[in-house]
């Protein structure tokens, strides 16, 4: 099945090791166990480039002697699992692997769990990136691997377990910046926040089959503007329109389409329309009743404002990087029949954490960013009223194209800070 969808990230670039090679080391064997100062690792992977922080299940990258990645053959832990993966993305590219298990630590929690190991991909240079961390939801994950990191490392099932330091509390915030991040694992810190916050349920996706699950981070959207300009024109109050928060998506991904009458006009040409009209205009989005801004200089993006058009037409729009610039975004997954996501506006003031941290039953986890392939924009003609009262002219703005697997961004870095190592493994096996 097709297991790609828009809050998935992408993958390292293709390894040189094959299952053949992915043995488990025989005991006694030589093997250094994972170093203090590493944020994310999988056995005894060294400090590597990082992991893609994406909605999808983990999977880690097998690359050549000489690079600094997960190497399975020096992990007496590491257990292949002797079956095969494909994951397709929508627009043609695809990694192909196979399954195994190992410990998998992030932040200060750790569990043995199954991923995939990735020994192909095609289509995107994924050189910049380790793997995919799975922040996502079971029902989106494959069925080889059927729980993403964040659910393993919050299995109350494994709390008992040797080779566990279980996280309690299902939540999970992600903080971006241009430059940076921060993922607490958790919670959230209530001095990041600026003014109320606001809880909104996670919509369901429908399946082909009529029934539903939970796919995304989709959640009711009252109203979309740019400058005080609605461009969720509804024909009533019967239509509704989701978002999807996506950290791996670049821009503000918009519909160009009316869905059949409901809407009065596109939301993106209206975006067209209004931009070329306005001078930096701030962009308001309004959720469960509490407006949130999106000021000109963070969603304009070398000059050019990042804002896509849909190239599919469902009712769902994305509320990609640049929204989580400005946003404190609360995943609640606690009850799994109906998870919540908490949004508040972040203060200015906050400063996001540039080492490990813990601070109560929180870790906060910092996050380096790397752009993995750098957007392809098109020309997208628009008018601009000149402020001396002159007569219009043309002028024009770059719009990224519609985004693609290629567009994901957020690298998980290993930072340099030391943070206690796990406990001694179970009898018969170490990390």
């Amino acid at each position: 099945r097709d297991v790609v969808h828009s809050g998935m990230a992408g993958m390292a670039g293709s390894g040189c090791m094959d299952s053949s090679h992915a043995r488990h080391a025989p005991a006694g064997s030589e093997a250094s166990s994972p170093s203090n100062n590493e944020r994310s690792s999988v056995g005894v992977m060294r400090r590597g480039r990082g992991v893609v922080l994406g909605i999808g299940v983990l999977l880690a990258s097998l690359a050549c002697a000489e690079a600094d990645q997960f190497h399975p053959n020096k992990s007496t832990s590491f257990r292949n699992e002797e079956q095969l993966f494909k994951v397709e993305y929508l627009d043609d590219a695809s990694l192909t692997g196979f399954v195994a298990e190992d410990i998998v630590q992030l932040g200060n929690y750790y569990v043995s769990t199954r991923f995939g190991c990735v020994t192909d991909s095609k289509g995107h240079d994924w050189a910049q990136a380790d793997g995919i961390l799975g922040m996502g939801f079971p029902a989106a994950a494959l069925r080889s691997v059927p729980f993403p990191l964040f659910w393993a490392l919050t299995d109350p099932t494994r709390a008992h377990q040797d080779e566990s330091n279980v996280l309690e509390n299902r939540v999970f915030t992600l903080m971006l910046s241009q430059d940076r991040g921060e993922l607490v694992l958790g919670g959230h810190d209530p001095k990041s926040v600026q003014g109320q916050m606001v809880t909104t349920a996670v919509r369901a996706s429908p399946l082909p089959d009529g029934s539903a699950a939970f796919m995304h981070y989709m959640i009711d959207v009252q109203s979309l503007k740019v400058g005080g300009h609605e461009l969720l024109q509804f024909k009533d109050e019967s239509i509704a329109i989701q978002a999807i928060l996506d950290s791996g998506t670049s821009c503000l991904v918009v519909p160009d389409d009316t869905f059949e009458g409901g809407l009065l006009a596109s939301p993106f040409k209206e975006f067209q329309k209004h931009f070329g009209e306005l001078e930096e205009p701030t962009i308001h989005i309004t959720i469960q009743g509490q407006t949130f801004e999106l000021p000109y200089d963070d969603y304009m993006v070398d000059d050019k404002p990042c804002v896509m058009k849909m190239k599919s037409t469902p009712r769902t729009f994305l509320l990609g990087d640049v929204f989580f610039r400005r946003m404190v975004v609360v995943h609640d997954l606690n009850d799994p029949m109906q998870p919540l996501v908490t949004l508040g506006q972040r203060d200015p003031g906050y400063k996001l954490t540039t080492e490990l941290k813990s601070v109560g039953a929180r870790d906060h986890v910092p996050l380096g960013k790397k752009q993995v392939k750098k957007l392809q924009p098109e020309t997208v003609q628009a008018t601009k009223q000149p402020s001396t009262g002159a007569s219009p002219s043309g002028a024009s703005y770059q719009a990224p194209r519609q985004p693609t697997q290629a567009n994901r961004q957020y690298n998980l870095q290993a930072m340099t800070n030391p943070s206690p190592p796990p406990p001694a493994p179970a009898q018969g096996g170490a990390l």
